[in-house]
């Protein structure tokens, strides 16, 4: 595959690892990165009818339009312009969180390293690849808050049936696709570590310093519900009550306003999940061909 000219990084998520605040703050900076030479493309070009990723890149028909009318690489030469860096950033690529099909969740994306692979391929290109991970039981909550709100409402016993703890595989997920042979470079980073690896996080993606390019912005994307949140949604659900019930109920019991986040683990269930993390994550610092971006030491 050629490597010269100029190169592709994927950040493929994990959902619920402040992708969405990662995303916006380099959209916003989407005009200083062009003039550092690289082109960001987010969830707000990838998600337009016609416009995925798979779509555009002919790993599969788009809806009602047919296959794109343009080769994977003059779909690629179209967006590059030029750029010596192209940055896609799209969680939804290697799986969703939301299948109307089914309600168990697959937090471990088993299709992700096909996935990246076709696409690789269909680019004649090397590919970096970007991972967040996060501690499996505040990931869960996180979870089942968008749940949720997206409509899908059932008791968090329920879920963790589905869904449980032990599901949350970060390592397999990085072993996975460091095993592609598509993969150039394999960038991991931790959600409790985001703030302080941030810029880090920003020039890895870029390929060059963009410090004083891209900055964080301020606040949550995508808050949790509260603990009242929550109850108010299963309270209205069992009484039959239809409609956006979690927004409604996040609006009137914001966490913004004080209302404490919602949390349906123990102290316990916290610190087994947490000793399951941490060695997950000295596995994953282990593995040859991954970079794991961790605070720098004053």
């Amino acid at each position: 595959m050629p490597t010269d000219d100029f190169s592709i990084a994927f950040h493929v998520g994990a959902h619920k690892t402040a992708t969405s605040h990662l995303q916006r703050s380099l959209l916003l900076a989407s005009d200083q990165l062009i003039d550092a030479g690289v082109r960001y493309y987010g969830p707000e070009h990838f998600r337009l009818p016609g416009r995925t990723i798979s779509a555009l890149f002919g790993l599969r028909p788009r809806r009602g339009a047919g296959r794109s009318k343009r080769s994977p690489q003059d779909q690629l030469a179209l967006m590059r312009k030029g750029a010596q860096r192209l940055v896609f950033s799209e969680e939804n690529f290697i799986g969703t969180l939301a299948n109307p099909r089914r309600q168990r969740i697959e937090m471990y994306y088993p299709r992700a390293e096909i996935k990246v692979s076709r696409l690789a391929q269909a680019l004649g290109r090397p590919i970096d690849i970007f991972l967040g991970i996060r501690n499996p039981a505040p990931f869960l909550n996180s979870v089942y808050s968008q749940q949720l709100l997206g409509g899908k409402i059932l008791p968090l016993e329920e879920f963790l049936k589905l869904s449980p703890v032990e599901s949350v595989d970060w390592l397999g997920l990085v072993q996975r696709l460091r095993a592609v042979p598509e993969v150039n470079n394999l960038v991991v980073w931790t959600y409790e570590d985001y703030n302080a690896v941030f810029d880090d996080v920003c020039a890895s993606l870029c390929g060059a310093d963009v410090r004083s390019s891209v900055s964080p912005i301020e606040g949550r994307i995508n808050p949790r519900l509260s603990t009242e949140a929550v109850a108010e949604t299963l309270a209205q659900h069992d009484l039959g009550e239809e409609g956006d019930l979690a927004q409604v109920a996040r609006k009137k019991f914001p966490v913004e306003s004080g209302h404490k986040r919602f949390d349906g683990f123990s102290v316990a269930q916290h610190a087994a999940a947490t000793q399951a993390y941490e060695t997950q994550i000295a596995a994953i610092n282990a593995l040859e061909g991954v970079t794991m971006l961790s605070p720098r030491k004053e």
